[in-house]
């Protein structure tokens, strides 16, 4: 059975702004969408949700066809990927000072990143104890895929407990 992406985005939208807020109002659908399709994705990469699979519409099925859709526990973890996604690109994108002057006329405005920092460092904590959980489970390893290169890890690496060897 598959699962649409389409039916989280209210719960994406939620978890990303402040209550009575506005500021993702423009955003389209397929935007969002296109968020926790992402997020599907970076979250498998980093071990969770091996065996199933999305398409490009943010349709989530199983790769084996026996198997059971993917839990609305897993949803979850993917709405939270997709909320550090959304507010790291907020962050980028928030204004940290502006300063204007004509004359004897002078404006500044400052818009402090700040809190969305603050909870960008909560979600990333709970990405990193997800990641811990998993390596508890029985996983020993987690396969990191970053910008630079792709790399193989020991879960204890979070915690600066490598043992290096050799000469």
């Amino acid at each position: 059975m598959a699962i649409e992406l389409a039916e989280y985005t209210d719960s994406l939208k939620r978890a990303v702004t402040p209550v009575g807020g506005t500021v993702y109002d423009g955003v389209s659908e397929a935007s969002w969408v296109g968020y926790l399709s992402d997020s599907f994705w970076e979250a498998r990469l980093d071990g969770f949700m091996v065996g199933y699979q999305a398409n490009t519409d943010g349709v989530i099925t199983p790769i084996d066809p026996t198997r059971e859709p993917i839990s609305r526990s897993w949803i979850s973890l993917i709405i939270l990927y997709a909320s550090v996604r959304v507010l790291t690109n907020q962050i980028l994108s928030t204004q940290t000072s502006f300063k204007a002057k004509a004359g004897p006329v002078e404006y500044e405005a400052q818009n402090s990143a700040t809190v969305l920092a603050e909870m960008l460092k909560q979600l990333a904590a709970s990405k990193l104890r997800l990641l811990d959980d998993l390596r508890e489970t029985g996983h020993t390893n987690v396969h990191l895929i970053d910008a630079f290169s792709v790399r193989s890890l020991s879960a204890m690496s979070y915690y600066g407990s490598i043992e290096l060897t050799g000469s």
